[in-house]
């Protein structure tokens, strides 16, 4: 026998009252409680003998406050027969308690609908949610779209910087290259005098000069960047790494008719670190005012001790910074003006490596300005260490002419024909008999050919056509006698920590990055002939 209605009713509003997972409350037609559920009980904190009897708008006040009442009205009307509510609030004030022990207010969702009989509305039904899921979804996936946003802003930030970048250094390799290139072209096609010859090497040297330090500055911060830079660090005299800094950059200033000063304390505690790093840093420091400062300026540089600490001042009279650009000064490849219309050059890269050479020698770098075409002023800070001794040491290629190599035989291979000129001439000029091949073919026959006196040593170009250096000097190692064992310096256009490395395993004494100087060049020879790293 089917359950009568009755029964079914009693259970409906058993199941109501004890176990639904919802908030369920009734009220008559003049919204006094006539229920009030277990679920509710406990996560108000009402029990439903001091609640049911009361009027609603009694017991929560706010809900008329907030227009709630204006629904309950609607539903007694009979206009309506569900009104939902989604608060992403609070239809009660219900504390919801954290792992913490802590609580908040239950996010709620309600339903409010007339509750009748025989067709006559007899008073009102509202079934209240937890939304707390729901909500936390919602809020979750705001974050995650308005990060995917961010996400979004910084990518097309960065392809725009990498678009600018890269017009920037399509710029600054093709403005050097267009002077060196134009007056080669010009030397070659007529005679000049003597003064437009020197003006001309001049230009050409100045540029090969600015190209070799822009490859350079890539490099160093794609080491950086890599953790493969590596810093010798030893005793560093701070009054003789900016007076070096400052004989770099002095020419530059005289040409634009800067006055260049210098206010430098003698005897100076010295400061640990990479002595060839420390000038690294001075001078770009310095070569960046220098850049900035218009004709007639003046830049400051102050050496001086501040508590324990050295630091190292570069005043301006130059274009100054703004204040929002300040924060990114130090930023790879960030420059105030990027576009072409900018008047200076170079890549941003140059006081971004000031920062990174500084903090990875454990000293602090700042800039300030006060606005634009207010000049500028960078510190650069390292701890003191030891005093020095009155002279510090120089580097010795730099007092004096480039040692004698007569009675040296070498024997140069690469496939590029001014690369083994220059190679020849440099050896040349310190004595040296060299002989120049174009190919690692070339050398083999040349180094087991009996007719001739057998090289004292072989530098080899790696990035060679058919047979590379390394392919070379794998051979020269499995030749009898001697030959095999001929002190072999590389020379490279691969300026990597794992380039050298790899030289070094294939068998030779010692590598050299392009472009290479004579003093380089001489310094290598002895250095490979001797046996010495």
């Amino acid at each position: 026998m089917p359950a009568s209605p009755t029964l079914l009713n009693t259970a409906m509003l058993r199941w109501l009252d004890e176990l639904s997972g919802q908030g369920v409350f009734i009220t008559d037609t003049e919204l006094v409680v006539r229920s009030w559920n277990r679920w509710l009980e406990r996560f108000t904190g009402l029990l439903s003998a001091n609640v049911i009897g009361s009027p609603l708008l009694q017991l929560f006040p706010d809900l008329a406050m907030r227009g709630l009442a204006a629904h309950y009205r609607a539903a007694l009307s009979g206009e309506v027969s569900v009104l939902s509510h989604r608060l992403h609030g609070h239809l009660l004030r219900m504390p919801q308690p954290r792992k913490d022990g802590s609580s908040e207010l239950m996010p709620q969702s309600a339903r409010i609908a007339p509750l009748v009989d025989d067709g006559q509305v007899v008073g009102t039904i509202t079934v209240i949610d937890d939304v707390t899921e729901r909500v936390t979804s919602e809020l979750e996936l705001r974050r995650q779209i308005a990060d995917a946003e961010r996400a979004r802003v910084q990518a097309e930030e960065a392809s725009r910087v990498k678009e600018e970048f890269l017009a920037t250094l399509s710029h600054e390799i093709r403005t050097p290259l267009n002077a060196v290139i134009g007056w080669i072209k010009i030397l070659r096609g007529r005679a000049v005098d003597a003064a437009t010859l020197s003006h001309a090497l001049d230009v050409i040297d100045r540029n090969a000069t600015a190209q070799a330090v822009l490859i350079e500055d890539m490099l160093d911060m794609a080491r950086i960047v890599s953790g493969k830079l590596r810093l010798d660090i030893g005793t560093v005299d701070p009054v003789a790494s900016t007076l070096a800094a400052v004989d770099v950059v002095a020419p530059a200033a005289a040409a634009k008719g800067i006055s260049l000063r210098t206010s430098i304390k003698p005897g100076l505690p010295s400061i640990r670190g990479d002595a060839a790093r420390m000038q690294q840093i001075i001078w770009n420091v310095l070569a960046n005012a220098v850049k900035f400062t218009p004709t007639g300026g003046v830049v400051h540089v102050r050496a001086d001790q501040q508590d324990a600490s050295i630091v190292i001042t570069v005043e301006d009279t130059g274009e100054g910074m703004a204040a929002d650009f300040l924060p990114f000064v130090f930023d790879r490849f960030r420059q105030a003006k990027s576009s072409m219309s900018r008047t200076q050059g170079g890549l941003g890269l140059g006081l971004a490596l000031v920062r990174q050479l500084v903090e990875m020698q454990g000293g602090q770098v700042s800039a300030n300005s006060a606005g634009l075409g207010q000049g500028s002023v960078f510190g650069i800070a390292f701890p003191a260490a030891i005093s020095l001794s009155p002279q510090a040491e120089a580097d010795p290629r730099d007092a004096q002419p480039l040692a004698d190599l007569t009675g040296i035989r070498v024997l140069v291979v690469d496939d590029d024909a001014d690369a083994r000129d220059m190679t020849a001439t440099a050896l040349g000029a310190s004595g040296a008999d060299a002989s120049v091949v174009a190919s690692s073919d070339q050398a083999l026959a040349r180094l087991v050919d009996r007719t001739h006196s057998a090289p004292h040593l072989l530098i080899a170009d790696l990035g060679m056509p058919g047979r590379s250096g390394f392919d070379l000097i794998e051979q020269v190692r499995k030749l009898n006698g001697d030959v095999a064992r001929i002190p072999a310096v590389a020379v490279s256009g691969y300026a990597r920590d794992q380039d050298r490395d790899r030289a070094r395993d294939a068998g030779f004494n010692q590598h050299l990055t392009k472009p290479i100087t004579p003093a380089a060049l001489v310094d290598a020879v002895l250095r490979a002939i001797g046996g010495t790293d």
